[in-house]
Order: structure tokens, then C-alpha cells, then sequence
């Protein structure tokens, strides 16, 4: 999935196809490499209230390496989840542009990734 993607990013999966608790710490090993936080000058990083966010081991990488976590408490209205707005929303948007515009100038194909 990330075959074509820019140089530096980073991807990881697993057979349920869910974030887990170890890509999540892949996750935050990768936003590290990229914000470079330190201790003395720490970086916020807001989650959504996944399970796999709240796992020992990635919060003691996150205060080992500057990063704050603030969770958004769950079910919480969509004007408190700013990447719901700013960022998963329109991306989800856009791709459902370019999906049913490939299907209708493909038609009978199957789309795939």
C-alpha cells in the first residue's frame, strides 16, 4: 500500500486488518523519527480512544520521547474530533469521489487497491 508513497513514510498490517497494540508502536517509532520530540520539549499527540493506544509499552515510549497523548473520550461528537474533521473526512470524501468516477468510466472492471 505504500509501494508508491512518498520517501520516508511507513506502513504496517496485520491479518485483522485493526491497528494493534504493535503497530501502533510502529506508528509512534515512525512520528518520532518525523517530529523529533525530547523530553525538554515535549510534542501533543491526540488519539481517538483506540484500544491499541493505551498499551504499557506505547505510553513508556511516549514519556521515554517527549510525546504527550491526550485521548478524546469515546463516542464523543465529531466537532471534538478534529482529525475527523480537518483530515479523515475529506480524504474519506475524496476517495469516494475517485472510486465511483473510476467505476463509472470502468464499467464491469473491478477496482482494486
Amino acid at each position: 500500500m505504500i509501494r508508491e508513497g512518498p520517501v520516508g513514510c511507513a506502513g504496517a498490517g496485520n491479518a485483522s486488518g485493526w491497528m494493534q497494540d504493535a503497530e501502533f508502536l510502529l506508528f509512534l517509532q515512525h512520528f518520532k523519527r518525523q517530529v523529533k520530540p525530547i523530553v525538554d520539549q515535549k510534542c501533543l499527540l491526540l488519539l481517538d480512544n483506540h484500544a491499541s493506544h493505551i498499551s504499557i509499552q506505547a505510553i513508556d515510549f511516549c514519556k521515554e520521547n517527549g510525546v504527550v497523548l491526550l485521548s478524546f473520550p469515546p463516542h464523543c461528537t465529531h466537532k471534538l474530533q478534529p482529525l475527523d474533521r480537518a483530515v479523515f473526512g475529506p480524504f474519506k470524501k475524496m476517495i469516494n469521489y475517485a472510486t465511483d468516477n473510476w467505476i463509472r468510466n470502468h464499467p464491469g472492471r473491478t477496482i482494486t487497491i
